[in-house]
């Protein structure tokens, strides 16, 4: 590259004057032009291939620098314009009273926070960045709005000029969440911060909380709709207020949300419930042994899980909480609650006695039993009425015989409230056992045995198809019971008829205490009669059973192991007594008469020997 001026002479060529900025082309060796304060410039045309890469090099390195110097230059002054403008805005909206009453009559808050809003993320856009319709030239009318819901909808749609959904969408938690929750109801609108800072700056529950506070729901498979808000203040002071929400929801952290999916809201009650376990594994172990678990592992999602009784978020702790054995019952057994309001229990509870038995007293609360034909609810009795056994015997015993025992009889063959339950129907249910191992004999096992299915094994004993079972009947079901292998007996006991009877717990000043209302033939206690199988579960299944049943021959076997003086005495049995007896009784006056009669005789004879002498 080279300078030339005016007077000089010139080779052919492309000159640049200086000065003026015009190109002047030679096509041949010349004088130039002008004075030496006309300057030209030429470039030699290797000098372009050299000069060329080295300009576009230093562009490339100096473009960031002047962008950014731009960049700064105009940063300062949008942010010089946003908190001038911020600030008229603040001049209304910092004041905390401003509100704006909705259609729906929602009252609406227009309070800004102008700390929280110049800490947030987008304070160097200003008001103007997202309000694009306001300005400090111009304020619009109060627009419309019908209510929260449409405010936070359409305050959202604001966010998609910057995020747009396809951005969104990459992250399951937003794809998930973007058509059930807006942007604000998350993030909020005037103290957004980066998710980076809150996920540092906040512990994991409040991070959490950072979306669950909202009202959120989940979508299950069958479109049910399951709401996923938190109520923070009754998590906080429930049992579990000091975990970490990962201590449960395991898989989930500040840095990581899956997205999970469920069939319905009662599928996610019961995975969910299977989390206690971690904790919980007692309480886990003996609720596998209950008539709850057995329930609903037969496929009755209606039976209970943990979640169902103790809730999600709010657990109680059930040593403080004496109702949570009663509330959490009834949602399934409301039908029960009017007997237990009539029982001596309740009534001892309204009067503020702390111990007063509620639900989970008597039936545990984990392994919850069947409580047809159980002795386990007599257990639950004797752990408040501790002496019960005892004073029993000193009424029950019979001192001619001195039984000692006779006390114990009743109880193990009579319930509780078959005498205390005043105002109750009594039964005689007839349980069948296996006689080896003392346990309850399912009904599984009875059909296999007999081969034959569940709603055929009524048809398989009632023989006679008259709808109840006789002494015959029973007979033959030990018989055929004990040609396969089972060696079976049936054990009675005396209980209510019905299940609501047997809360209706009365003073022991009303409770049964006359020996004939069970000892004798015609006895009220005795009238319904029922053969019990259970299934291997607990659950009973009850076959009506004749009266007869129980005095018959054919029940000798069978029913070997239940008897009620006066009550189930066998009429062929009584027959042969009584006929032994008066063979008893015959012999000796027989034998008295005839030797009175013969005395005579006797003593001829001797004195007929005597004269021989």
């Amino acid at each position: 590259m080279f300078r030339f001026y005016g007077g000089q002479v010139v080779k052919k060529g492309t000159y640049w004057n200086l000065s003026s900025g015009e190109s002047i082309e030679l096509e041949h060796e010349k004088i130039r032009a002008g004075n030496r304060q006309v300057r030209d410039l030429k470039v030699p045309t290797t000098g372009i291939f050299i000069l060329g890469p080295i300009s576009g090099l230093l562009s490339i390195c100096l473009l960031p620098l002047i962008s950014l110097l731009i960049g700064l230059m105009l940063l300062t002054r949008t942010a010089a314009a946003s908190s001038e403008e911020a600030q008229m805005c603040l001049g209304c909206h910092s004041d905390k009273n401003l509100t704006k009453q909705l259609d729906n009559k929602e009252v609406l808050s227009l309070f800004i926070n102008g700390n929280e809003f110049a800490n947030s993320i987008h304070n160097a856009i200003g008001c103007a960045g997202c309000h694009m319709d306001i300005s400090m030239e111009n304020h619009p009318q109060i627009k419309k709005v019908k209510s929260k819901k449409e405010y936070s909808s359409d305050a959202s749609k604001v966010c998609t000029m910057c995020h747009p959904d396809e951005q969104l969408r990459k992250k399951p938690i937003h794809s998930s969440l973007m058509t059930k929750a807006t942007c604000v109801e998350c993030h909020g609108s005037h103290s957004i911060s980066r998710m980076a800072a809150q996920k540092a700056g906040v512990k994991e529950n409040q991070y959490c909380l950072t979306c669950h506070r909202s009202k959120l729901s989940m979508t299950m498979k069958n479109r049910e709709s399951l709401s996923a808000f938190v109520d923070e203040s009754a998590l906080r002071s429930s049992v579990h207020g000091n975990l970490q929400c990962s201590d449960c929801h395991s898989g989930f952290s500040k840095t990581g949300h899956p997205v999970k999916i469920f069939s319905s809201r009662r599928d996610y009650s019961i995975v969910t419930s299977d989390i206690c376990r971690k904790c919980h594994t007692d309480a886990a172990t003996k609720y596998e042994g209950s008539i709850h678990y057995s329930v609903l592992k037969g496929g009755d999602l209606k039976a209970p899980a943990c979640t169902d009784c103790h809730g999600g978020h709010s657990v109680a702790r059930a040593t403080k909480d004496k109702t949570l054995g009663l509330i959490s019952c009834n949602k399934c057994h409301g039908g029960m609650k009017s007997s237990y309001e009539a029982s001596i229990h309740y009534t001892a509870r309204i009067k503020g006695v702390e111990n007063a038995p509620v639900c989970s007293s008597c039936h545990n609360a984990h392994d919850v039993k069947v409580t047809a034909m159980t002795m386990k609810i007599k257990d639950a009795c004797l752990k408040c009425h501790k002496d019960a056994e005892k004073i029993h015997k000193k009424w029950l015993s019979n001192p001619p015989f001195k039984l000692a025992s006779f006390a114990g009889l009743h109880f193990d063959a009579v319930a509780c409230a078959a005498c205390h339950s005043t105002d109750a129907g009594r039964g005689i249910y007839l349980g069948l056992y296996d006689r080896k191992t003392g346990k309850s004999f399912p009904e599984e096992d009875v059909l296999k045995l007999l081969e034959t299915e569940s709603p055929g094994l009524m048809g398989k004993m009632d023989t006679n198809s008259d709808g109840s079972i006789d002494a015959r009947e029973i007979w033959n079901l030990f018989k055929q019971l004990y040609k396969k292998g089972a060696t079976t007996t049936f054990i009675g006991r005396m209980d209510v008829r019905k299940g609501a009877e047997s809360h209706q717990i009365a003073g022991k000043a009303k409770a049964v205490r006359e020996c004939e209302k069970c000892h004798r033939p015609d006895s009220e206690f005795f009238k319904d009669v029922f053969i019990v199988i259970s299934k291997a579960d607990g659950r009973p299944t009850l076959f009506d059973a004749k009266k007869e049943a129980l005095n018959s021959f054919f029940s000798i076997l069978p029913v070997s192991k239940f008897y009620a003086l006066g009550s189930t005495n066998v009429k062929l049995l009584d027959i042969l007594f009584i006929i032994a007896v008066l063979g008893g009784i015959a012999v000796p006056i027989g034998h008295v008469t005839l030797r009175i009669i013969t005395s005579p005789l006797r003593s001829l004879r001797r004195m007929g020997k005597g004269g021989k002498k």
